[in-house]
């Protein structure tokens, strides 16, 4: 998984880790639909597959910090009253954000762009088809 235990550190101590992800299973799942939002928002101009594919230092760290963050988002929903939900949802709204200005191109993050089958890529047109290749009408 592109995520670590010891990369939840950064945003709570082991006790907090603990009573959030009581069960691994529901850890992953929540990893994973992180995983696919960021994706999501990511998708149309970077190579999702290579970002996410990254171990160790190679990980974008504001990527990571993404996925820790609205992982723990989805995590902390499953608490009795939702223990901890201000401080939480404060750092998923952090992290949209950030996801936002990428989309937008305000932010550029240091990630693989998507490559397409001719081995071109136009980062500044967040548009990508899947058309037939263009006629050039050479009579």
């Amino acid at each position: 998984m592109f995520l670590t235990i010891d990369d939840y550190s950064s945003v709570c101590d082991q006790y907090e880790f603990e009573q959030i992800t009581q069960n691994e299973d529901i850890r992953l799942k929540a990893e994973a639909s992180a995983i696919e939002e960021i994706s999501s928002y990511l998708r149309s101009r970077y190579d999702t597959d290579r970002v996410f594919s990254a171990v160790g230092e190679c990980r974008n760290s504001m990527v990571v910090q993404c996925a820790v963050n609205i992982s723990l988002w989805f995590m902390v929903h499953r608490l009795p009253q939702n223990m901890g939900h201000e401080r939480r949802e404060c750092l998923y709204n952090d992290a949209i954000k950030w996801l936002r200005d990428v989309q937008a191109s305000k932010a550029t993050p240091d990630l693989p762009v998507y490559i397409d089958e001719d081995g071109t890529t136009d980062t500044h047109n967040p548009i990508r088809t899947g058309c037939m290749k263009p006629n050039r009408y050479d009579y």
